[in-house]
């Protein structure tokens, strides 16, 4: 069994209560063998701490929207970065700040845009967006089965695709399974922060929730002087 979470905006209350949610589930028996989190960094006050904890639990990661942006910051022209929502500017900088040189590098040369891992017979996709663009893409839920067999059908070869997003949905076609675990460093308009438990020898999936002390964090925002919206995403999510 694997455990997948996606969003975590680089909150470390979060993280930490995530771990110890998969900590009381293997005291109950699950055999979770891994953690995987698609998306690390974003809009929460942690960003330095949180890669710290990932590298230090050997999480495995890939990168998410934010996390792209920081690693390519550099390459990007200035009037690409003009047309960006502002705040979304401000907290890429920030991000970058606060991890430093030896953070941009990891982030850089250390976390795929995408990965592929064999669990016995079965190969699953790890992609934060759709697998055709796993940064910026998305895979929306609730949609027809038929929308979910385009997607899938071009990478048949993989029994399942896991992809990043806000609210978890598992999806059932003909060629397999979608999975978005769902957010977990933020509450959000679908609830709870969750994340998906995958056996995966027959990649049976269950969504969890847990709750993390937001409050905690809100004060971590206000002490950094970040901006006001933050709060209003930590509490109700990205817009």
């Amino acid at each position: 069994m694997i455990v997948v979470a996606s969003n975590l905006h680089g909150n470390l209350v979060a993280l930490n209560a995530l771990l110890e949610k998969v900590e009381k589930l293997k005291d109950e028996g699950k055999k979770i063998k891994g953690i995987y989190v698609l998306g690390i960094f974003g809009y929460m006050p942690y960003p330095k701490e949180v890669m710290e904890k990932v590298i230090e639990e050997g999480i495995t990661t890939t990168r998410g929207r934010i996390d792209h942006l920081i690693a390519k910051w550099k390459d990007i022209s200035e009037e690409e970065k003009e047309e960006m929502p502002e705040l979304l500017r401000f907290i890429v900088e920030w991000n970058r700040e606060k991890i430093g040189k030896e953070g941009r590098n990891w982030i850089r040369n250390e976390v795929p845009s995408f990965l592929v891992e064999k669990f016995g017979d079965n190969e699953i996709l790890f992609a934060y967006g759709c697998p055709f663009d796993p940064i910026n893409g998305e895979v929306l839920p609730n949609q027809p089965t038929s929308y979910y067999e385009q997607i899938i059908r071009p990478f048949k070869k993989y029994e399942m695709i896991v992809v990043g997003g806000h609210e978890p949905f598992i999806a059932e076609t003909t060629y397999g399974k979608i999975v978005c675990p769902g957010a977990c460093g933020i509450y959000t308009k679908a609830g709870s922060p969750t994340f998906a438990l995958i056996d995966t020898r027959n990649l049976d999936v269950s969504i969890y929730d847990f709750e993390f002390d937001a409050g905690e964090v809100e004060r971590r925002i206000k002490e950094e002087k970040l901006p006001e919206e933050i709060v209003r995403i930590l509490h109700h999510g990205v817009i």
